[in-house]
């Protein structure tokens, strides 16, 4: 059990940064968000384009919510992990 809650602390340690990375050049990508705001930039009252724009956010809002916080949550949800396996084996040891 102890090997198994490792390599799970280490694969949540991973799999947050890679997670944040790729939600971090998703929404560096995301050519729908942008192309409304320049054209909201552009024709500041255009009903069209702020329904477009209204239409983009929350996909890249969501993005940047995962960028910032897929990177911490794993790390310390990895970190428990790690912490539980390492107390599984001490006390293993100790007993036999």
């Amino acid at each position: 059990m102890a090997v198994y809650m490792r390599v799970l602390g280490a694969f949540l340690c991973a799999a947050g940064i890679v997670a944040s990375v790729l939600c971090y050049q998703a929404m560096t990508e995301d050519e729908d968000y942008y192309n409304a705001l320049r054209a909201i930039e552009k024709y500041p009252g255009n009903v069209l384009y702020t329904t477009e724009l209204k239409m983009a956010e929350p996909r890249h809002m969501l993005l940047a919510a995962g960028a910032a916080s897929a990177a911490p949550v794993g790390l310390v949800l990895g970190s428990i992990c790690l912490g539980i396996g390492s107390l599984l084996a001490a006390g293993r040891s100790r007993q036999g």
